[in-house]
């Protein structure tokens, strides 16, 4: 939020998602540990702060070292730039842990041929903040900026009849394609990725 505001923009928090961290992982048999969201650096906690993590993407990787890991690296983004990174430089195997939320990262660990701990949860919230939805309602929404899957799909069902006639003059903002593919851009004035904070104007 603040780096959206020292940017320029008037930004409003509109949280979908509702995280609650699971048991911690130990650290015994694994050489490093794959991360998709800050979310699950808490499960780390046990963790020696030399051990390899890999972020899916530069903010995550700096929540990593916020939280004392030194040996962090980051992939570009998304899910598929996660697999790559560690697939050219042989980050795989049974002794990597893919750290990630209930649901997520099926397709990833098999990919790798990794293990992984389900070390959070995501549970969607039904409604839009109320701060939020009248912002939306009386058009005074430039762009909505959504960070993951989860979080697009959460926002759409949240949505009533005349939320999802106020979107035709609204931009989605999506942190990579794969988050926009799960929009109906028939439903919005445009549905862009992946750089949108250079997309300056008022967000929710």
């Amino acid at each position: 939020m603040a780096e959206v505001r020292a940017l320029g923009w008037q930004a409003m928090a509109c949280p979908m998602l509702d995280i609650t961290p699971l048991a911690p992982v130990a650290p015994e048999n694994f050489r490093a540990a794959l991360v998709t969201s800050a979310n699950a650096l808490p499960a780390l906690r046990d963790w020696p702060r030399d051990r390899l993590l890999v972020a899916v993407g530069a903010q995550t990787a700096t929540r990593a070292r916020q939280a004392g890991f030194s040996h962090v690296e980051a992939a570009d983004g998304d899910a598929r730039a996660l697999a790559l990174f560690c697939r050219t430089r042989g980050i795989t195997g049974a002794h990597v842990l893919l750290a990630s939320g209930e649901g997520y990262g099926l397709d990833l660990a098999r990919d790798l041929d990794v293990q992984r701990a389900e070390v959070y949860s995501a549970c969607k919230r039904v409604t839009l903040p109320n701060e939020a939805a009248a912002a939306l309602r009386e058009q005074r929404v430039e762009a909505v900026l959504l960070y993951s899957g989860k979080t697009a799909e959460a926002f759409q069902e949240a949505l009533g009849a005349e939320d999802v006639t106020a979107l035709s003059a609204v931009r989605a903002l999506c942190l990579s394609e794969a988050i926009a593919a799960r929009l109906n851009p028939k439903e919005w004035r445009a549905v862009t990725w992946p750089d949108p904070l250079k997309q300056l104007g008022p967000v929710i």
